[in-house]
C-alpha cells in the first residue's frame, strides 16, 4: 500500500512582476493517522506476525457516549466492520488528544481491537498482541513502552513528523441528569444490565460487558438510548 505523506498545494502570490506559483507542502489529521497505519501494518505488526487490515479507516472524533466535563474520557474507540456500512474497522482518536506519542500509542490500542474485529475485547488475546507489540500497564487503558516510544521517533515520527491536530475542547451544556438511576445495558444482547447514577457513567472509560466482556453498553436515558 502507498504512503501518502502529504500533497503538494500549488498556491498564488502575486508579485510586482505578476503571478507567481509557490508549493507548500500540507498533510490532513487523517491522512497523518492513515500514513501511521500503513507504517505500521508493514512494521510493527508484521514484524511480529500481525496482519493489520489494509482499509482500516482512521480519523479525529468525539466517541460515542462522550460527554463532555466528565473526569475520565475515552480516548480511543475501534468499531467493527458489522457497525459500518462500508464494511470496514472504523478507529476514531478523540480530538482532546493532541500529543503525538500518546496518539500513536491509542492508535495502537484500537488497531489491535481492529485486528480481531473488536471480538476479544482487553482479554488474553487483546493482551498477548499488546504485549508483543510493545503496549503495557492496565490492557483497558496502556501505555506505551520505551521501546514502543523510540519505534515511534525512528520509523514514524522522523518520516511524517509531528501529530497536525491542535486539542479540541467540546463545551458542556450545563445539563444534570439528577439523582434518577439509569439503566445501562448490553449492546450485544446478552442480557447484562445494571443501574447506575449520572456521576458513576461520567467516569466510565472503559465499555467492555462484564456479562459477555464483548464490546458496548447501551446507556438508556429517558428520551434517548446511546451506545458507548
Amino acid at each position: 500500500m502507498t504512503c501518502h505523506y502529504g500533497y503538494m498545494d500549488l498556491t498564488k502570490t502575486h508579485t510586482k512582476k505578476g503571478v507567481k506559483k509557490t508549493m507548500t507542502n500540507k498533510i490532513t489529521r487523517e491522512q497523518w493517522l492513515q500514513d501511521a497505519n500503513s507504517i505500521m501494518r508493514q512494521g510493527l505488526f508484521k514484524q511480529h506476525g500481525y496482519d493489520l487490515p489494509e482499509d482500516v479507516q482512521v480519523s479525529a472524533g468525539f466517541p460515542l457516549g462522550f460527554r463532555a466535563g466528565a473526569k475520565k474520557q475515552t480516548v480511543g474507540q475501534c468499531f467493527p466492520r458489522s457497525l459500518s456500512k462500508a464494511g470496514v474497522n472504523e478507529i476514531f482518536i478523540n480530538p482532546t488528544q493532541s500529543d503525538t506519542l500518546e496518539v500513536l500509542g491509542i492508535l495502537v490500542h484500537e488497531d489491535i481491537h481492529a485486528i480481531d474485529d473488536c471480538k476479544n475485547g482487553h482479554g488474553k488475546v487483546f493482551k498477548d498482541m499488546a504485549i508483543a507489540v510493545g503496549l503495557e500497564g492496565q490492557m483497558r487503558s496502556t501505555t506505551s513502552s520505551q521501546r514502543l516510544i523510540q519505534y515511534f521517533k525512528d520509523e514514524i515520527i522522523s518520516k511524517i513528523g509531528e501529530y497536525p491536530h491542535k486539542e479540541t475542547t467540546a463545551p458542556t451544556n450545563g445539563k444534570k441528569q439528577g439523582t434518577r438511576m439509569i439503566k445501562v445495558s448490553c449492546a450485544n444482547d446478552c442480557g447484562f444490565q445494571f443501574y447506575t447514577s449520572q456521576k458513576q457513567l461520567d467516569n466510565i472509560r472503559y465499555t467492555d460487558c462484564n456479562g459477555c466482556g464483548d464490546s458496548g453498553l447501551n446507556i438508556h436515558y429517558k428520551d434517548e438510548t446511546i451506545r458507548i
